[in-house]
């Protein structure tokens, strides 16, 4: 059991504490009330509410002069800093985000389809052993440890820093385009409710890509714990009796079934949510991305709203990075699994008779095709034919 001390006790709990699900996972007894604010029918309610917001002000046409009054009834600071049109397309998309998570949740729950990914890292809170989690090496897990409450109050700072971010987006540009009793009676509820609905959206993505980094991290120092043991048996002095013995049949056997079961880990937790998650957040995100970036570039803004709108092209852009090199993370670490195996079952040459060997050297031969194809690769077409004259079978 990791010591009291290391443990991070709130992870498995930020996705239902702050409404992204439904849920309600083991580790949260049921004498915990989520607070009212982080109810998912409000949330989602905030978000619809700033969409339609968005929708609207996105429809109307800011020619006539005499349009001006509903832009500052909906609290329009796009239309203030004059990139209605833009902006506010970005911002129904960025809405978009958090109200498809919501949704996704929502449908999971009904269908009862649980988050287990959210099982395997219990043992970062304590909450049951690392080895019932099949990661033992005190390395890895501190390592994990580390890079898990990293990312958990990074992602507690910025969700609050965003929130305060965006009131001032849409209070400053208004507060200098309304009247005080303009700004008082739209202006300022209307930026309360985007700093509201902003807070919630990226809450729902990013502790989404937060769980994502931490589980990638997870399956890599597992596959890599098992590679370190295989590269040691690759190097051991197979003659000697006392160390064969270690690099048997059924230890093969062992390290094989656990590749395969971190392969279906990973399969699981890729079907039953992350996948859907992470084309919601790529789709809506990169669209975002670019449609606020057209604005820097060509849209006639104020030089200060110019200089903002680079710095929120290069964080959401940032945030796609990080969530696709999280992804590889485990593939590549999955691809070092493969070669260091078939170094490994070269290595026990000597000790099988050559159909055995042949078998072995087959199964070395489909998962390189395999690797070709994936990669463009050209793969010689007469290679079984030399590994049955290195084995002596022709």
């Amino acid at each position: 059991m990791i010591p009291e001390s290391l443990r991070v006790s709130s992870v498995g709990t930020h996705l239902y504490r702050y409404g992204i699900h439904i849920y309600r996972p083991p580790c949260i007894g049921n004498d915990y009330q989520r607070n009212w604010y982080y109810n998912p029918l409000f949330i989602l309610f905030m978000e619809f509410v700033y969409l339609f917001r968005s929708m609207t002000a996105f429809f109307i046409s800011a020619e006539p002069s005499e349009n001006r009054k509903y832009f500052i009834y909906l609290g329009d600071y796009m239309y203030c800093i004059g990139a209605k049109t833009h902006i506010n397309l970005a911002a129904i998309c960025y809405m978009s985000i958090g109200i498809c998570l919501l949704l996704l949740a929502t449908y999971h729950d009904y269908r009862g389809i649980r988050p287990t990914f959210l099982y395997s890292l219990d043992f970062l809170a304590g909450r049951m052993t690392p080895s019932t989690a099949c990661l033992n090496d005190n390395r890895y897990i501190e390592k994990l440890l580390i890079k898990t409450r990293w990312i958990v109050n990074y992602c507690e700072f910025n969700t609050r820093a965003v929130g305060i971010v965006s009131f001032i987006l849409s209070a400053w540009p208004l507060w200098f385009e309304c009247t005080t009793i303009e700004f008082l009676t739209s202006g300022l509820p209307w930026s309360i409710i985007f700093a509201i609905s902003s807070y919630f959206t990226f809450s729902a993505y990013f502790w989404n890509m937060a769980y994502f980094y931490i589980l990638c991290n997870f399956l890599c120092y597992r596959l890599r714990e098992i590679n370190d043991l295989v590269v040691r048996f690759s190097h051991l002095k197979l003659k000697q009796s006392g160390i064969r013995k270690l690099v048997n049949k059924a230890n093969l056997r062992i390290i094989r079934a656990h590749l395969n079961r971190i392969g279906k880990d990973i399969q699981h937790f890729n079907n039953t949510y992350f996948k859907d998650v992470i084309f919601i957040i790529v789709i809506l995100m990169g669209t975002f991305t670019n449609v606020v970036l057209y604005t820097a570039l060509f849209v006639p803004v104020d030089l200060t709203i110019r200089f903002s709108l680079f710095y929120a092209v290069v964080l959401a852009t940032s945030a796609i990075c990080f969530l696709l090199n999280t992804a590889t993370l485990v593939y590549n670490e999955a691809a070092i699994s493969r070669k260091v195996l078939n170094k490994l079952y070269v290595s026990q040459i000597q000790f099988h008779n050559p159909y055995t060997l042949y078998n072995i050297l087959l199964t070395i031969e489909s998962q390189s095709k395999k690797h070709c194809s994936n990669n463009n690769d050209v793969f010689p077409e007469n290679y079984t034919i030399i590994i049955r004259k290195t084995i002596g079978l022709i």
